[in-house]
């Protein structure tokens, strides 16, 4: 796809969306999980989040609706990122797991190689918005982005991120975590049967969808993967109950430590409500069944 790799063999994942009733809430969650949670910021349109970077350039993006306002006047406009969003909000319990971003260096490129199967959005959303570093300085980032297009009975949305600003913000005090999180391993996806997403998963990702055990579809991409599992591996793995709304949608996030027993420890001493389950830590997340999950990186 167009310009997506900058200068990587693999596509890279970006961040991932996780819609919240208020930054609030998001921020004491997170919190209390023994992240460094960055201070808010309001976008353009209406909507705020409040993020969680890692060390591998990942990030988790807390969102919720900071002037309704703005953005009831972004979705009467069709902005598709807040309509996007606004669907979402409206057919889900929160907090969830609503989209995920892929990084690139070419969003117009990205979209006009999903026109060319069929699979993309004609709009591309450009906003700047304004933030906090944390060292107190008011700072400025700028960003394109271009849309997969929605599957009917999808429960994600898959977009392409690319940053406008010339300098990259210095987030490094933000990657710190108390709770000893370095990066985001994988995603964790459900769908019926597996293979029924195959394509939009391919192409958005760039990937080749390899078999893996029980029948799942793995993509791997630059630092991380995607993994497409059945209900049965979700409680086998992660003892996540079956989800009966159907179609392709996010189960869980997969987080790396550096070590489990530590983290674990931190983990019962905040109160967590955490169980090991397959040699993961799991932390149910989300009120419709997501998780998110720890595990010990390779030595």
């Amino acid at each position: 796809m167009g310009g997506q790799h900058d200068g990587c063999a693999k596509r890279s994942l970006d961040h991932v969306v996780l819609p919240f009733a208020s930054l609030d809430e998001a921020r004491e969650l997170f919190s209390g999980l023994g992240f460094t949670v960055a201070p808010d910021a309001v976008h353009p349109f209406g909507t705020g989040n409040a993020c969680v970077f890692f060390a591998d350039g990942t990030y988790l993006e807390p969102l919720a609706i900071a002037d309704p306002a703005v953005y009831d006047a972004a979705k009467t406009g069709e902005n598709l990122f807040v309509v996007r969003y606004a669907g979402f909000r409206s057919s889900h319990r929160l907090p969830s797991i609503s989209a995920l971003a892929f990084r690139s260096a070419d969003a117009t490129g990205d979209r006009a190689s999903l026109a060319q199967k069929g699979l993309g959005e004609a709009e591309l959303v450009e906003f700047s918005r304004n933030f906090r570093t944390p060292d107190g300085k008011d700072a400025s980032v700028s960003f394109r982005l271009a849309f997969a297009r929605a599957e009917p009975d999808s429960h994600v949305s898959f977009f392409f991120c690319q940053p406008l600003h010339a300098k990259a913000p210095d987030r490094s005090a933000l990657t710190r975590h108390a709770n000893g999180v370095s990066g985001l391993a994988r995603i964790v996806l459900s769908d019926c049967p597996p293979d029924k997403s195959r394509e939009l998963l391919a192409t958005v990702a760039d990937a080749r969808a390899d078999k893996g055990i029980d029948g799942r579809l793995c993509f791997e991409l630059a630092g991380t993967a995607l993994h497409v599992i059945s209900e049965a591996s979700l409680f086998e793995e992660f003892g996540a109950e079956s989800k009966s709304s159907g179609g392709l949608c996010i189960r869980g996030i997969v987080l790396t430590v550096s070590d489990m027993a530590a983290s674990r420890a931190f983990l019962a001493a905040s109160g967590c409500s955490a169980k090991m389950t397959g040699g993961r830590l799991v932390v149910p997340f989300g009120a419709d069944g997501t998780f998110i999950a720890f595990e010990e990186s390779p030595a």
